[in-house]
């Protein structure tokens, strides 16, 4: 049975009043939203901070009061890692206490030292628990020097930086290892290789994006673990010297170390196991006095059965809410109880911690699994989720995310958009909630890895409890695949080309005619027809490349050939594949070849689709509008069809413009588990669109590379002038804080204008073969 979360109050001054009355978030997006809720709950005031580029994030109007902290575009340091600007505006503005979130400065020790210093509390650990714990080098000289007994993966943690020295470590250790930054963590900053010879190369990577992330280039060498779990363990330490577990995670599901999908409990351990994991991450952090909420990571090596310390994150970790479901426990409030110096062994509900049923989270990101993931950034034309924020008895469901419909994923954050979390009673159960929400979830108008996502938990081996980091790179070509092909509805052209015609009353083809055109009733020719093309930039299930393309000619049967006792309600569509016409090679001759089918009545004798029941209803307000998007809902053969519609923002200026030969339209269909772009034009303009697309321009593709979105040269790895071969990685360029390979397509002379450190428009010519 699912259960409120127990929040932890405030510890109270002698005069009555609490400790912490006010709090600063220095962080931003969905973790401030999340931090925001919890003070709701308590009734402390929320003060959130933002840059000019994030004003429009919903944590800033979440927030009692919201500070703007400059622009990350016109700053040579980010505002959100400027320790002085946060703390001197905690200070003005009347806050008794820090709260870091995640990511930016959540493990620095200056900032929790620095906080502290100045009279506030810092929710989190001490600085010397960071600079003990926090820092893989350190933790790991730390616990061989406390507590030699703890296991550590072996590897190469000295101080030098000098290749030669991890050369010599890799090669007595044998390949494969990892580069590990030695600071902050999240994924960034870490690199598997494979061979010697990659090892250079990659250790100026890890470093350069090491230094860029997380302001120190320091990196360790390990031994790299292939068939392995990712386990955490959850802890809560108070200022008193208590520590309580709030036991284990699986984070096994990764793409290149990044954490994608959580779960809890994790089911492959066994009892004996999981209770010496906890024991010895408990014992890990009490040997520092740790205070606050923090992570004890561990690597669980499948083939021997044995587990190794991997790291502590001193923070609040991106998946917490999942450990908050199982366990009952609002980790936030734990984390301003103890902030304040509360004593956990005061609280009941501390005492004896247990867990009770599933809890998975998936991490939706703004990303095109179909271009090796690559960050995409857009503004989203409708968010609506598929339910919640619900608590019932038997499920639990939430989005933790700042977004909302008309929000923009900028290239200056963090690809990250929501995170969905589902409990249930069982780990079947909550996983068919989980890819159930995520298939009914629209978030239109920017690419996200949301259908991968689905991929992922309807795999057989995601069934198989002993999965683990070699998921996603071992299934990664039936990932990109579309679970749900054999279940696409074969007359879903019909979906806007019903959502067009209720819209706006069109039910008759008249209503764009030139002059000199025949305008007869019983003319076959003249009968409602719409070619609708479907891109959905998605390998099928048959392995089609992608941006698959399907094209339709999606026909209303005219009233005078309505059948005998059809219910007045009822709409007759006919879909006839454009492609059957494919032999034809003339773009004239396939229009008339259409034509002549219609003339002669030929496609009244495919299967037809009968519509009735249309219901279009605005996702909010009351009125719609060109501009509106809408849900629409109708029978399809009796079987209920559903899809959330917006118009794409080029053809929705006015309502005339609707008008016009092509329409696009952005739907998002739960039966696909993911939005595709809807094409409408007439017969007409479809064919001659076709014509002027001839094959010629395409044969210098792959020759000139343009920058996807703005980005900043990182590094050039080819001389100008250069032979290179097609997938040769001639750039490095960073965006949305991820440094992205960028390789040509075709085989060719290297040639480029940039150099290292410009910055580059989304659409400029970045590199060129010739």
């Amino acid at each position: 049975m699912s259960r409120e979360l127990f929040a932890a109050h405030i510890p109270h001054h002698e005069n009555g009043q609490p400790k912490i009355k006010k709090l600063l978030i220095a962080n931003r997006g969905e973790i401030a939203c999340r931090i925001i809720a919890t003070c709701r709950k308590l009734n402390v005031a929320s003060i959130a901070v933002y840059t000019e580029e994030d004003a429009l994030s919903r944590h800033v109007s979440d927030a009692d009061e919201s500070i703007c902290i400059g622009a990350i575009r016109d700053s040579s340091t980010n505002p959100f890692l400027d320790v002085d600007l946060l703390v001197q505006t905690a200070l003005d503005h009347g806050a008794q206490a820090i709260h870091p979130g995640y990511g930016y400065l959540s493990e620095n020790a200056s900032f929790a030292d620095r906080t502290r210093e100045a009279g506030l509390l810092f929710v989190g650990p001490t600085g010397a628990a960071m600079t003990a714990l926090g820092d893989k080098r350190s933790s790991k000289e730390y616990l061989q020097q406390n507590a030699p007994d703890v296991p550590l993966i072996p590897g190469f943690s000295g101080k030098s930086q000098d290749v030669s020295d991890f050369e010599k470590a890799a090669v007595a250790m044998g390949f494969p290892v990892m580069l590990k930054a030695s600071a902050g963590g999240g994924g960034k900053g870490m690199r598997v290789v494979h061979q010697a010879q990659q090892l250079r190369d990659e250790l100026a990577r890890v470093q350069s994006e090491a230094q860029r992330s997380f302001g120190s280039s320091d990196i360790i060498l390990e031994k790299f673990v292939q068939n392995s779990k990712h386990v955490e363990v959850q802890i809560v330490g108070d200022q008193h010297g208590d520590v309580v577990s709030l036991y284990e995670r699986d984070c096994s599901v990764q793409r290149r170390n990044q954490k994608v999908i959580e779960e809890t409990p994790c089911l492959f351990l066994d009892p004996e196991t999981k209770k010496h994991m906890c024991d010895v991450a408990v014992r890990i952090v009490k040997l520092i006095g740790y205070e606050g909420a923090g992570t004890v990571e561990f690597v669980f090596d499948t083939t021997e059965m044995k587990f190794y310390f991997l790291e502590v994150n001193t923070r609040l970790q991106v998946e917490h809410p999942i450990t908050e479901e199982v366990v009952g426990l609002d980790i936030v409030s734990l984390q301003l109880y103890v902030a304040a110096g509360g004593r956990l062994s005061e609280l009941p509900q501390t005492s004896n911690i247990t867990q009770m049923g599933h809890a998975i989270e998936c991490r939706l990101c703004a990303e095109d699994p179909q271009r090796d993931f690559f960050p995409d950034h857009d503004t989203i034309a409708l968010w609506k989720p598929a339910s919640g924020p619900e608590r019932t008895r038997n499920s639990t469901v939430r989005y933790e995310t700042a977004i909302s419909t008309d929000s923009t994923v900028s290239i200056y954050f963090d690809s990250m958009i929501c995170k969905v979390v589902v409990w249930a009673p069982t780990r079947a159960m909550a996983v068919e909630r989980m890819a159930k929400e995520l298939a009914q979830t629209a978030c239109i108008g920017v690419k996200t890895n949301q259908l991968f996502l689905q991929s992922c938990l309807l795999h057989p081996e995601f069934q198989n409890l002993a999965y683990n980091t070699s998921f996603i790179p071992t299934h990664l070509e039936q990932l990109l695949r579309n679970p749900y092909n054999a279940q696409v509805p074969q007359g879903i052209s019909i979906i806007p080309n019903v959502f067009l015609r209720t819209l706006h009353g069109q039910m008759t083809p008249f209503g764009n005619v030139t002059t000199r055109f025949r305008n007869q009733r019983l003319d076959p020719l003249s009968a409602p027809c719409d070619i609708i093309s479907m891109r959905t930039s998605r390998k099928s299930a048959l392995g089609d490349d992608t941006d698959v393309v399907r094209c339709d000619a999606c026909l209303l049967e005219p009233a005078h050939i309505r059948r005998a006792g059809q219910n007045t309600n009822e709409q007759r569509f006919y879909v006839h594949p454009v492609e059957n016409l494919a032999d034809e090679q003339d773009e004239r001759t396939r229009y008339d070849a259409l034509s002549q089918a219609l003339r002669k009545g030929n496609v009244w004798d495919n299967p037809s689709c009968s519509v009735r029941d249309v219901r279009i209803t605005p996702v909010q307000g009351s009125y719609i509008d060109v501009s509106t998007p809408v849900e629409l809902e109708m029978s399809v053969d009796g079987k209920k069809v559903r899809a959330f519609l917006v118009l794409d923002g080029h053809t929705s200026a006015s309502g005339a413009s609707l008008h016009h030969d092509t329409v696009r339209i952005l739907a998002h269909v739960p039966q696909l588990g993911e939005w595709v772009q809807f094409q409408r034009d007439t017969m007409l303009s479809f064919f001659v669109n076709r014509r002027r697309d001839p094959e010629g321009l395409t044969q210098d593709k792959g020759k000139v590379v343009k920058a996807p979105m703005p980005c900043k040269i990182l590094g050039i790895n080819v001389a100008i002038g250069a032979e290179c071969k097609a997938g040769d990685v001639v750039m490095v360029v960073e965006s949305m804080k991820m440094e992205i390979a960028i390789a040509v397509g075709a085989a060719g002379a290297f040639t480029t204008r940039w150099k290292v450190g410009d910055a580059v428009e989304e659409g400029s010519v970045l590199c060129l073969v010739e």
